[in-house]
C-alpha cells in the first residue's frame, strides 16, 4: 500500500509542475481550418473573469480552458463485496460482547444508488475544488453461515455530503487528472455519518469536432480507489433483521449455539434467541433492537474505470463512467453546465 501511495504522489507531482501552457482542452489547432479564427480570438481576449487564476496567462497563448464554475447532476450506482473482520453485538443498550469467533459470514454485497448535486470551481487551469451533496439508498445481502444458514437484505435511506479536489494536466495529445474527495454517507440505522475515500487518476484523449472547436469526446481510462471506514456502530431491530422468522429458523438450534459461548456472549445470545422466538410465535417485539459495531473493510479497494464525455459547447457536456474488474462494479451518469461566473470588478456575467 504505501508505494501505491508513493506512486500517487509522484503521479500528482508531475502533474502539478507540467508548465502552464500544458493545461487546458487544446491549443492552436491551426492545422484545422475552422479553428484558426477561435484560437486566434483567445489570444486576443481580455481576460475579464477572477477564475481561474492565471486564466488570462493560459488564453493568451492560446490555450482552451473550461469555464469557470460549474454545476452537476449525478446518478451513481455502485455494487462490491465487503469483508466482516470483526463484530461486537448487544441487546437494548447492554455492554456489547465480542462475536466475531462464534458468527461466521458469507459474502457481503453492498449496493448504492446515489443522487448526487456538485458545484465546482476551476481556481487554476490545473486545480479544481468541488462539493459532494447527494441522497439516495443502500441495501446490504448478507450471507450468514454460522450459526445457522441465513440470507437477508437490509435497505436503507442514505444522505451524503463531502468536498474535492482534482488535479489536471495534458502531455501532447494525452491528458491526466488525479482526483480525490471525502464523502460522508449519513445512514439511519447508523450512529454517526460513515466516511469513505475515494481516488482516481486517469488518462485519457480528447477528439476535437473537425468544424466546431467547442464541441469534442474525450475516453479514458484508468484506476479508482475506495476506503470506507472500518468502525461502524449503530442499531437495528431484531424484526428487521430476520424477516418472515417462522419460516426455516430452528430454535433449538441456536440454543445449543449459544449454550457453548462465554458467558457475556451466551447472556445477549439468548436475550436475542427469546426475541426471535417471540416472532416465530406471532408475538409483538418491536421494541427488543440489537446494538452492533462492526468492523469492515472493502474486499477489494483498487477497480479498472472506463469512461467517456461528449462535450456539446463549452457550457455543456454529457459525461459517463463505467467500473470493471476486481470485486466493484460501478456506473456514473453526469451532466454538467458551466459559466464563466465573477467578471473583475464584481459584477455577474
Amino acid at each position: 500500500m504505501q508505494s501505491v501511495i508513493k506512486l500517487i504522489g509522484v503521479v500528482a507531482l508531475a502533474i502539478v509542475l507540467l508548465p502552464l501552457h500544458s493545461m487546458g482542452q487544446g491549443k492552436d489547432r491551426s492545422d484545422i481550418p475552422a479553428y484558426k479564427p477561435y484560437y486566434d480570438s483567445l489570444k486576443s481576449m481580455d481576460y475579464p473573469f477572477t477564475l481561474p487564476i492565471w486564466g488570462k496567462q493560459a488564453y493568451k497563448r492560446g490555450y482552451d480552458i473550461p469555464l469557470a464554475y460549474g454545476l452537476s447532476a449525478i446518478y451513481f450506482t455502485q455494487r462490491q463485496e465487503i469483508l466482516m473482520e470483526k463484530i461486537l453485538l448487544g441487546f437494548n443498550g447492554s455492554p456489547q460482547a465480542d462475536f466475531s469467533d462464534f458468527i461466521q459470514f458469507g459474502p457481503t454485497i453492498g449496493t448504492t444508488n446515489a443522487y448526487t448535486f456538485r458545484p465546482d470551481i476551476w481556481v487554476m487551469p490545473f486545480l479544481n475544488l468541488y462539493g459532494i451533496i447527494g441522497m439516495g439508498t443502500t441495501e446490504t445481502q448478507v450471507n450468514l453461515n454460522a450459526p445457522i444458514n441465513l440470507q437477508t437484505t437490509q435497505r436503507f435511506n442514505v444522505n451524503s455530503y463531502g468536498l474535492g479536489m482534482t488535479l489536471a494536466g495534458s502531455l501532447g495529445p494525452v491528458w491526466l487528472t488525479w482526483d480525490n474527495n471525502y464523502n460522508f454517507a449519513n445512514i439511519e440505522v447508523v450512529v454517526e455519518p460513515v466516511p469513505a475515500f475515494n481516488s482516481g487518476i486517469r488518462v485519457g484523449h480528447t477528439m476535437l469536432n473537425a468544424t466546431n472547436p467547442e464541441k469534442s469526446l474525450s475516453a479514458w481510462v484508468g484506476v479508482f480507489y475506495q476506503n470506507i471506514s472500518n468502525d461502524t456502530r449503530g442499531n437495528i431491530k431484531v424484526e428487521e433483521i430476520f424477516p418472515g422468522i417462522g419460516q426455516g429458523i430452528i430454535i433449538d438450534d441456536l440454543r445449543t449455539w449459544a449454550d457453548d459461548l462465554p458467558i457475556a456472549q451466551r447472556v445477549i445470545a439468548n436475550q436475542i434467541i427469546d426475541k426471535i422466538e417471540d416472532i416465530s410465535n406471532g408475538i409483538d417485539v418491536e421494541d427488543a433492537t440489537i446494538d452492533y459495531t462492526l468492523d469492515k473493510k472493502v474486499a477489494a479497494p483498487f477497480n479498472i474505470v472506463l469512461g467517456s464525455q461528449y462535450q456539446f459547447n463549452k457550457r455543456i457536456m454529457l459525461r459517463t463512467e463505467l467500473g470493471v474488474f476486481g470485486k466493484r462494479s460501478q456506473f456514473l451518469l453526469n451532466l454538467n453546465y458551466r459559466f464563466a461566473g465573477f467578471r473583475k470588478g464584481y459584477k455577474i456575467f
